[in-house]
């Protein structure tokens, strides 16, 4: 049984559903309250706290004032998807961070009222019609990808979307468990933009199945890439290449875009996973493992409170049942006869470090092994190289752009995590948001 509170975490009887949102949408009435305690601040703190730079003071204003599209047309220009970044942006350590009423009690709910207005309200997009400004190509269908679609069409340009997976929404889609982000909730935005005239192209890969020169040859004037980060980082440790050790992708790929997670293959026998690791992501893992009734062992090489994961998630980890082993560092994968794991670790102690924040980490003499089914390797990603279409790139791979999200091929732009390395939806959002503005003053002078 399900018990759903307003505004609050879904709370559960007997089991937490890996594929129900944790969270429900404030009413309009508690929307309101909230919205009310804004103080309209003329300096604004909360906006140089917001990535994305959006006027949150004047989507409140317009909201309260009765003109709710209007409130997210406001939203929809700093960070295109209020209803996506409503339920995902980390608030906490940006605009509510910064909110005037921390000095006196508990922040402004931004990221609340965000969602409530991104989901209670319209802003349909036109369908583009000829002549267009322009015909774009958009290389990856994941927030950057995404936002650079919403700002074009919005423009009367013509956009064709080509991605390597046979699903859309990339990292919104794999990456972000359900119970934070709905797969509907993305799905809505995609055929929204389908709607208003934008193609989507699945199985379309950069460098194997087409060429960035095939796209100017086929009539594009411009080419965005937000390809992500796609390379899976794995631990350089004795048995990783075990069939029963996976990335993190993988695992949240079963997890997102099967109906029924427990009968693919890779889970049919698995009752506890192991995940390396103490970021967000490792969080995901390991609660959405919850929430399929598996028994969830984290592993970190620091202590709890020095985990980069939000405070919150950790606390809510805990809550559902995973088990944390702070101060392990695995070094070795085994796989028994039995088809069971044992992860070794070697116990760690941390010290303070004047050069590092974090601390300094030494091994010491203990060794522990941990058993469990699968080992989830959550360590980040990275950038695949691209060097070969003539981009160039740094030591990570990762792309070379100006101020203006162009890269060193005419006409060719780039934003995301291909650019950033991995950081969050917000910060993709917003690179993408800068390409779209830059791809259209080049479509401008060129008409």
């Amino acid at each position: 049984m399900i018990i759903k509170h307003s505004g609050g975490r879904t709370m559960a009887e007997e089991i937490l559903r890996h594929d129900v949102e944790d969270e429900t949408t404030l009413t309009y009435e508690e929307a309101v309250a909230e919205a009310k305690r804004c103080l309209q601040c003329k300096h604004k703190p909360c906006v140089d706290g917001c990535v994305a730079h959006m006027n949150i003071p004047e989507m409140i204003k317009k909201f309260l004032e009765g003109e709710g599209d209007e409130a997210r047309a406001v939203a929809i220009s700093g960070n295109a998807f209020p209803q996506i970044c409503g339920r995902v942006c980390y608030q906490e350590i940006q605009c509510e961070l910064k909110c005037v009423r921390n000095k006196v009690n508990q922040p402004v709910k931004i990221g609340k009222i965000e969602r409530f207005i991104g989901d209670t309200y319209k802003n349909p997009i036109p369908k583009i019609s000829e002549p267009y400004l322009g015909k774009v190509a958009v290389i990856g269908s994941g927030p950057a990808g995404l936002a650079v679609v919403r700002d074009l069409i919005q423009e009367n340009v013509k956009v064709d979307v080509f991605e390597k997976k046979n699903y859309f929404g990339g990292v919104l889609r794999y990456g972000i468990p359900q119970f934070r982000l709905p797969n509907e909730i993305v799905l809505k935005q995609i055929e929204e933009l389908e709607n208003a005239g934008a193609t989507f192209n699945r199985d379309q890969n950069l460098s194997k199945t087409f060429k960035l020169a095939d796209l100017f040859e086929r009539g594009y004037d411009a080419v965005f890439i937000g390809v992500g980060a796609s390379a899976d980082n794995y631990l350089d440790i004795q048995g990783k290449t075990s069939p029963k050790v996976v990335s993190w992708k993988k695992f949240m790929e079963i997890v997102n875009l099967y109906d029924e997670p427990m009968k693919h293959t890779l889970f049919s026998e698995v009752t506890t996973i192991t995940c390396i690791g103490g970021g967000n992501v490792a969080m995901d893992v390991v609660r959405s493992a919850r929430r399929l009734g598996m028994q969830a062992h984290l592993v970190y090489r620091r202590t709890v409170d020095r985990m980069p994961a939000r405070i919150e998630e950790v606390q809510e980890a805990h809550e559902e049942g995973v088990i944390f082993h702070p101060l392990r560092d695995p070094f070795l994968v085994n796989q028994r006869e039995d088809g069971k794991i044992e992860l070794n670790c070697v116990v760690t102690e941390l010290f303070v470090d004047e050069q590092n924040p974090r601390g300094l980490i030494k091994n010491t003499q203990e060794n522990e092994t941990l058993l469990c089914d699968m080992v989830v390797m959550a360590i980040g990603s990275s950038v695949r190289s691209l060097h070969e279409e003539g981009l160039e790139t740094d030591e990570y791979h990762r792309i070379l752009v100006d101020e203006t999200q162009k890269t060193s091929l005419d006409s060719v732009y780039a934003g995301g995590d291909a650019v950033t390395g991995s950081l969050t939806v917000i910060h993709a959002l917003k690179t993408g948001k800068n390409a779209a503005r830059s791809i259209l003053d080049q479509l401008r002078q060129t008409k």
